[in-house]
């Protein structure tokens, strides 16, 4: 049973009604006051915890499938950037079956300005596919050229650049829980700091200076994106959407993954191809000390494992806002430590204390978000008359 909400101020045969959807659909929320393009309606809860498991999952499988790459191939340095940007956007096609599902006997409304609205989505995804694209290449340099530590923390810059950007480019407004969840967040990704990874390099190859851009310019990419597709999402999607009978739906968390990877995976293709890492790639498949067949299945697992991850990220844009999916984002960082250090079992790598504090701090920069969010649908019910769908 989903619920959408009336003003008070409309008739009591509107209170008194009950419709019946088409499909099962998404309310799009927001905090009160981050967007004006947004409608306050309640956060639809169980559209954000698939998505935080999405991103907890495809992150952690997706970045121990990426140790165990390295590890087997004895860290290679300085090569496979262009690899592994790749990996994370080629599984696209996978998405297609839920997309065409989601989308099945789906009634589009009418859309003004028709050529328009294509013109500028088609302009958006390229954008995001390039965002995709530079962002997947740059970190991956940024790790094989510095250490994890400082990768880490410059990295966590991320979490100044997304709240700037989502004031500039989306119009958010913030209050203290979000504040709170932002400081814990912060905290978050600063102690991850002893985390590992298996294609760290050694001394004769850091490269301090080229690591640390590769590291700070990955991260304002990541949040460029992110604050780009909410902006699809607010002043397209959501517009395309704005009807009493019809809300916007999660095919459409899909369709902006589907095109802008397209764009992307062509992108790291073409890259790839000019670097010559294909080359590289036949030669590791035959000196896999574990096996081609393990050897392709940590690629294959890691392009699966980026799709699941993707899917989570997008879809807390799409259900709350651009800055908690990058929260949710950081604050699984302590969690893919942890499962580092117990699948790998790094000798200089071991749960200490700066990461127990991680995973707490983690817990309260969600607890505070979460509970802003429990908030709004609290305020909202006193403001809003439901009306219930079968």
């Amino acid at each position: 049973m989903a619920q959408n909400q009336q003003p008070i101020s409309q008739t009591k045969s509107t209170e008194h009604s009950v419709q019946t959807p088409v499909n099962i659909e998404h309310d799009s929320t927001t905090l009160i006051n981050q967007t004006g393009n947004r409608k306050p309606t309640p956060n639809h809860w169980p559209t954000i915890i698939l998505s935080v498991i999405f991103v907890i999952v495809g992150q952690s499988t997706a970045k121990l499938l990426e140790n165990f790459y390295y590890v087997q191939i004895n860290k290679r340095i300085n090569n496979g950037v262009w690899t592994q940007s790749l990996l994370q956007t080629v599984a696209f096609p996978l998405l297609l079956l839920p997309f065409i599902i989601t989308t099945k006997n789906r009634q589009q409304p009418p859309i003004t300005s028709d050529r328009f609205h294509r013109k500028y989505l088609a302009v958006t995804y390229i954008c995001i596919g390039i965002l995709l694209s530079v962002h997947g290449r740059l970190s991956t340099m940024g790790k094989l050229k510095l250490f994890v530590g400082g990768f880490t923390q410059i990295y966590t810059t991320q979490l100044f650049f997304t709240p700037i950007l989502a004031c500039l480019i989306n119009k958010i407004k913030f209050n203290r829980w979000v504040v709170i969840s932002l400081i814990f967040a912060i905290a978050t990704g600063a102690l991850s700091f002893t985390s590992s990874f298996g294609g760290e390099p050694g001394d004769e190859e850091m490269n301090y200076a080229r690591g640390s851009r590769a590291a700070l310019f990955s991260g304002i990419c990541f949040s460029l994106l992110l604050c780009n597709i909410q902006n699809v999402f607010d002043n397209y999607i959501f517009k395309r959407t704005d009807s009493t009978t019809r809300r916007p739906s999660f095919a459409s968390v899909f369709e902006i993954i589907i095109f802008s990877s397209l764009v992307a995976t062509i992108i790291s293709a073409v890259g790839l191809q000019i670097a010559g890492e294909q080359h590289e790639l036949k030669r590791e498949m035959n000196g896999f000390s574990k096996g081609k067949g393990l050897y392709v299945m940590a690629l294959v697992g890691q392009a699966v494992s980026w799709q699941v991850y993707w899917v989570g990220i997008v879809g807390l844009v799409f259900s709350v806002s651009s800055v908690l999916s990058n929260v949710i984002s950081v604050i699984t960082w302590p969690i893919v430590s942890v499962l580092i250090v117990i699948f790998f079992k790094f000798m200089d790598d071991e749960v200490d204390v700066f990461k127990g504090v991680a995973l707490v701090t983690a817990a309260f920069s969600a607890a505070a978000y979460f509970y802003r969010l429990h908030k709004e649908n609290r305020d909202s019910a006193k403001v809003w008359v439901p009306q219930i769908y079968f």
